[in-house]
């Protein structure tokens, strides 16, 4: 181990010396007090985690105030075989995920806000003033979750309206111009109804990232609106309701991935279909913003050079959810429902320079040279991402279960989902005026040179049922089933356009036209999924087909628990996932479908205290993966590089997680999150890897004939994606008492190993490991009257990384044959800043 490590461990180590007075008021992490309960909803049902037969952690708010526990990159840290990638907001549950955010593809891990299903990974993420407890359920959910929980699902439950009037106000100022405020009222308003109204702005006026272009910083930067208005009812002793209306938006800068390559200096860099931005600078005839002419990036991973600064912004953004609870004397029925819509659109560079403008050299004897009042091309290079999203979607379940104390307690309900989302993806380079007038089709007026985009319908609907049976005081069975039934219907749009791909422009100059090459790019055959033929708007150029398609399954789980004594669980269980089939809609490509994706999982699992100073929960997981949809690479017979769907046939995996704590004294907590993950692919062949279409990197593995150019490859041996080895947190928590109030001192320690963001397990897809040191000072007054909060986090300011992909050089722009440019995605840097709390009662 280096000096480094050794020092960081030595900071958490820190703590054993500190003196002893009192004992902590919550656990920190995933796991509780050793004789705390914490009490949690993982099956539906309020049960003591410690009794719950599934590996679950759980988050209370005053867990995550006194361990810091503030983004979903947070509760990665400290929960065993979770990951997140803030770059592609894709949460990973052993291996498990989503590998594209194109409409149609869904996620394989499901999140709910108060039981209802929310299609947005990153509202998990949300304050803990507003959230009562997270838990995060690993391992197939195919029972009583069932939509898209194939990984597992992550379930935030809100703070309620209290019965007495109250209020709390945060205000938190911190390191990149962090200035942040909270604020709530809660109470009684009748005898049988009860309210609360809660508001927030987050305002984070720097960002991680610099532009040393002179544009704005980006990375975190932004501002943030959000606020809720609950109701809560008891209509009668057996009859109650409770509703939340709220609304957010967000106007952010959000870059977290930054090119730490070379600039390509191509002219066509590869895959393109415009002339390349950084050619440029190898002419004397450039403008740019700025001064730098390589990347700032290869040696300072948090500068940037970009004439268009990326941005993205929530709006019209309202949700409704409810439940409905009337309970009959041992039976209870309860309704669960929700309703939400948003839009969503961002802005991102893709050239990754600061050029704006150069005159593409002609080549001796151009023709060109032979044309009157033809000259070299003026080029504009600079190309963007905009992206466009408008999503309405909502759920309905109505279930009934029992509620006495007798051995058999079931469950049973029935489930409703429907989504409409509109997605649009603009690939354009704007200030070229060739691109927005091609020679051979109608007008391109946002100088698209690939757009794709599609509407779709999604329906969804369940019926389950789940019983447990206490055979004995010692030994429980269950047994649990689902059917669901998936169907996607909705139309597709599709238009591609190069710009010299044809007649180049050292050839022809400023006569160089764009020419739309729709007709040679897509598919018009009949293939699963599509409902109707190609057809061209003569006024759009679009190319546009309908899609539909259905999947149903059967899932379910089953498994035996034994407790040997009231501190001990020793569990054993089965359970299928399933994941619906999808699209890769918006693209027209010859295989728009996917297949659903299932797994057989199995688990074991042991839960156990130990004189109320130890706890521990183990669990060693077997998976058999079938069908991971995964986009890959081809190559269009126009020759541009699109992605198409496709299903890889067998994975497998197994691991070990452990989640203990230790309190040897009143005052002091340690806490162990250990997380092994061990995955493969084993049947799958044979594909082509878009960085390395010839199979030339390291560790490519060439299989089967060439497709024109490019170099298929079996991906046989690999790993799934977002998958590390070794997963550790270490958190030491002190507790001092004084006359005024409670201090609480945690020194936290998290490691990640290694690990790849693509089925292609190169070094340019690998994210390498890295660690980080958190420090938290929680004060609390004798009375709770006021709280105050002082936090270092990432104290050494190391390099952390949440996704990592590659890009090959054309060849000829640089000495290394075959080089590749990586993109890394980076997590916060060094954050430090206080918080004040006030409250009353």
């Amino acid at each position: 181990m280096s000096v480094k490590h050794v020092l960081r461990l030595s900071v958490c180590a820190f703590a054993l010396s500190a003196p002893a007075h009192a004992q902590l008021p919550t656990a920190p992490a995933g796991v509780p007090h050793a004789d705390e309960e914490v009490v949690v909803t993982a099956q539906k049902r309020s049960q003591r985690l410690q009794d719950v037969p599934a590996a679950v952690s759980a988050y209370t708010s005053e867990t995550r105030q006194i361990v810091g526990i503030d983004t979903l990159q947070d509760f990665t840290n400290f929960t065993p075989g979770l990951t997140y990638s803030g770059a592609t907001d894709r949460a990973f549950v052993r291996g498990i995920g989503r590998q594209t955010n194109t409409n149609g593809s869904d996620p394989g891990v499901a999140t709910y806000v108060d039981g209802v299903y929310d299609a947005r990974t990153s509202t998990i993420g949300i304050s803990d003033f507003f959230m009562q407890r997270v838990e995060v359920l690993r391992g197939p959910q195919g029972t009583l979750y069932g939509r898209n929980s194939i990984g597992g699902a992550i379930n935030a439950i809100s703070k309620r309206p209290t019965d007495t009037f109250s209020g709390e106000a945060r205000f938190t100022v911190g390191s990149y111009d962090v200035r942040n405020a909270e604020a709530s009222i809660s109470g009684a308003i009748t005898d049988w109804l009860r309210a609360r109204v809660a508001g927030a702005y987050y305002d984070q006026g720097e960002g991680y990232f610099k532009n040393v272009a002179g544009g704005p910083s980006e990375g975190g930067a932004g501002i943030r609106r959000y606020g809720e208005i609950q109701l809560e009812a008891d209509f009668s002793a057996n009859l109650k309701a409770w509703v939340k209306v709220s609304s957010g938006s967000v106007d952010l800068r959000p870059r977290s991935r930054n090119v730490i390559g070379a600039y390509d200096y191509a002219p066509y860099p590869t895959s393109y279909i415009a002339p390349g931005s950084a050619f440029g600078y190898l002419l004397g005839s450039y403008t740019q913003l700025g001064t730098a002419t390589t990347n700032p990036g290869v040696d300072d991973h948090r500068l940037f050079s970009a004439n268009t600064p990326q941005t993205a912004r929530l709006h019209d953004n309202v949700a409704v959810s409810g439940e409905l609870t009337w309970d009959l004397g041992g039976v209870q029925i309860k309704y669960i429902g929700g309703y939400q819509e948003y839009k969503y659109d961002s802005v991102s560079e893709i050239d990754n320079t600061s050029v704006t403008s150069y005159r593409f050299p002609l080549s001796t004897g151009a023709i060109c040279g032979f044309i009157p009042g033809c000259t070299p091309l003026q080029v504009f290079p600079a190309q963007q991402f905009n992206y466009v999203e408008d999503k309405r979607f909502g759920s309905s379940e109505l279930n009934i279960s029992s509620t006495d104390d007798g051995p058999v307690q079931w469950i049973a309900g029935v489930y409703y989902y429907s989504e409409h989302a509109d997605q649009e993806s603009h690939f354009n380079a704007p200030d070229e005026p060739q691109m927005k007038a091609p020679a051979n089709g109608p007008a391109n007026p946002l100088g698209d040179f690939v757009y794709a985009a599609s509407s779709l319908d999604t329906e969804s609907y369940a019926v389950f049922a789940q019983v447990d049976w206490s055979v004995t005081d010692k030994i429980k069975l269950t047994g649990g089933l689902r059917y669901t039934h998936d169907s996607k219907d909705g139309i597709e749009s599709f238009r591609i356009t190069c710009f010299g791909c044809a007649l180049p422009p050292n050839q022809y100059g400023s006569l160089t036209p764009a020419y739309d090459i729709t007709s040679v790019s897509i598919s018009t055959a009949a293939a699963p999924g599509v409902a109707s033929a190609v057809v061209i708007d003569p006024v759009t150029g679009n190319a546009i087909r309908a899609l539909s398609a259905s999947w149903d399954a059967v899932t379910g789980t089953a498994g035996i628990e034994w407790h040997p004594d009231a501190d001990t669980m020793v569990f054993a269980k089965y359970s299928r996932g399933y994941k619906s089939g999808g699209f890769n809609a918006g693209a027209i490509s010859a295989r728009p479908q996917t297949d659903p994706e299932g797994v057989n999982a199995y688990e074991l699992g042991y839960k156990g205290s130990f004189g109320g100073a130890f706890l521990l929960n183990a669990a060693f997981f077997y998976y058999d993966y079938e069908g991971l949809q995964v986009p890959l690479t081809v190559t269009t017979p126009g020759g541009a590089n699109l992605t198409e769907f496709v299903n890889l046939d067998k994975s497998r995996s197994y691991g070990l997680e452990l989640e203990a704590i230790w309190r040897p004294a009143d005052n002091f907590q340690f806490l162990v999150n250990y997380g092994y993950g061990n995955s493969k692919i084993e049947q799958a062949c044979c594909f082509i890897d878009g960085t390395d279409p010839r199979a030339l990197q390291p560790g490519a593995s060439p299989s089967g004939p060439l497709l024109g150019a490019s170099q298929p490859q079996s991906l046989a041996g690999q790993e799934l994606p977002m998958t590390p080895r070794n997963k550790i947190a270490l958190a030491a928590t002190y507790t001092l008492n004084f006359a005024p109030g409670t201090l609480d001192l945690t020194a936290s320690y998290t490691w990640r190993d290694q690990a790849y963001s693509n089925v292609f397990n190169r070094t340019y897809n690998r994210m390498p490991s890295y660690d980080e040191v958190d420090l938290r000072a929680v004060w609390t007054a004798a009375d709770d009257g006021y709280r105050v909060i002082a936090f270092v986090k990432n104290v050494f300011d190391t390099e952390g990384y949440d996704d990592a992909l590659g890009y090959v050089y054309a060849p000829g722009y640089l000495a290394a044959t075959n080089a590749v440019q990586q993109t890394l995605s980076l997590t916060p840097p060094r954050t430090f800043g206080l918080q004040l709390q006030l409250r009353f009662n």
